[in-house]
């Protein structure tokens, strides 16, 4: 037992000096080394990835440019991604462990992303003050099974858009508030010799919901209840097949490949004189020689249906931050800064683009501009889609069946029964 004993205390010492020997060198921090611990010295670099066309760029690189300057120990890598590709792109950099620190998400792409486990929780991150001043609408496009997945940069909604002058040498004092209204004004609006009509409709389904909306109908609802087929929505629809061939205050032919640019061309030079686009369109529209003196431009809600309802998809872009960046404060500085109320002015001075933050309404750039405060009375009168993953997916059957009614391969009531078929297997209903 004595030899026993001797060897415990000589084990016992020999641990005791190398421990001190370990504290003497510096060397004797055993903690779990923090995230912080683990990055290198410098500044941090981070990624982020828009969609935004070349004008709104050019806003963009001036605020990026004031927060690196504001925060040099910040470096902000930016790539410009094309829209059609982004929702892709993204994927598969995020499936790859690859994604950019930060996106800007469509809002229907959000609860996606969220759903698959690309996007860290912004809850704890997000100040009570800045929740309070985000709008309802476009905030409720972040918020996904209880937490919120990013925050609202931008909004909009369909309008009535139409050409002040056209109306005023037609005896048409105002914008129309209803749908019987609406098609009074596009036949007076309407000179087939001339090729001039009172409204253009695109062959895009996002385009025919306001309609779908002031007939009763619907799309889906966050249960997966499906809508698209009842009474009201073919009567939306029929209601658009009426203005082309019983009230003819539309173009018969629809070049569905370029009717958006279409639209623009001949609302810009007063082939048409109304329209549905949202403010991202005002900025090319404004270039036209109708609209030369801005103040031509009107903006109006969409006109209510015969039971006085009515409704205009709310739209938009969120920036969120992927799960797997290792700099999630640091990006989420960045979002807010590029995000305050005086850089979403500049947006909307700029660009026309409807800011999400209420107090944004009140800065001056923002406050005499009549195009934005026409979009904020839109906007109050839109509809929010469901916040569902399938969300962004709802439209790939949506349009070509709708396309197929334009072209008289099927009835409006076959054309829908097809999209409620396609949309249960997306929805595995």
């Amino acid at each position: 037992m004595t030899g026993l004993k001797k060897h415990r205390t000589l084990v016992m010492l020999l641990l005791v000096m190398f421990m001190l020997s370990l504290i003497l060198t510096g060397c004797g921090n055993t903690a779990t080394p923090t995230p912080e611990a683990n990055k290198t010295a410098g500044p941090v670099t981070l990624t982020f990835w828009h969609t935004q066309n070349t004008e709104e760029t050019k806003t963009l690189d001036s605020i990026v440019a004031d927060f690196q300057a504001k925060n040099p120990d910040i470096k902000v890598q930016v790539t410009a991604v094309p829209f059609d590709d982004a929702q892709k792109k993204y994927t598969i950099a995020a499936q790859n462990g690859d994604a950019p620190d930060v996106f800007r998400s469509e809002i229907a792409w959000t609860p996606q992303f969220a759903s698959l486990g690309f996007l860290a929780p912004l809850d704890n991150l997000v100040s009570k003050e800045d929740l309070a001043d985000y709008m309802t609408a476009p905030l409720n496009y972040n918020k996904y099974q209880g937490h919120l997945w990013g925050v609202p940069q931008v909004t909009d909604a369909l309008g009535l858009l139409y050409n002040k002058k056209m109306f005023q040498a037609a005896g048409i004092s105002g914008a129309p508030k209803t749908m019987d209204e609406f098609v009074a004004d596009a036949q007076k609006l309407t000179d087939s010799a001339k090729s001039q009509y009172g409204f253009f409709m695109r062959g895009d389904s996002y385009w025919l919901q306001p309609f779908i909306w002031a007939n009763g109908g619907g799309l889906l609802d966050e249960q997966k209840n499906i809508f698209i087929n009842n009474t009201g929505s073919v009567k939306g629809l029929q209601f658009v097949l009426d203005l082309r061939d019983k009230y003819k205050v539309m173009p018969k032919v629809i070049d569905f490949k370029n009717d958006y640019d279409n639209m623009q061309t001949g609302f810009k030079t007063g082939k048409y004189a109304m329209i549905f686009n949202g403010p991202w369109a005002t900025s090319d529209l404004l270039g036209g020689a109708e609209f030369k003196d801005p103040a031509n431009l009107g903006v109006a809600p969409i006109p209510a249906g015969p039971d006085g309802k009515t409704g205009s998809p709310v739209g938009g872009h969120n920036y969120v931050i992927y799960k797997g960046s290792k700099h999630v404060d640091a990006a989420y500085k960045f979002v807010s800064f590029i995000n305050s109320a005086e850089n979403q002015a500049k947006f909307a001075k700029n660009n026309n683009l409807l800011p999400t933050r209420k107090s944004t309404y009140d800065l001056p750039d923002v406050k005499s501009n009549p195009l934005l405060l026409g979009f904020k009375a839109v906007l109050d009168k839109a509809t929010n889609r469901p916040v569902i993953p399938e969300g962004g997916q709802i439209y790939t059957d949506f349009t070509p069946n709708y396309q197929a009614a334009l072209t008289g391969q099927a009835t409006p009531q076959q054309a829908l029964d097809k999209v409620a078929e396609a949309w249960k297997k997306l929805l595995n209903k």
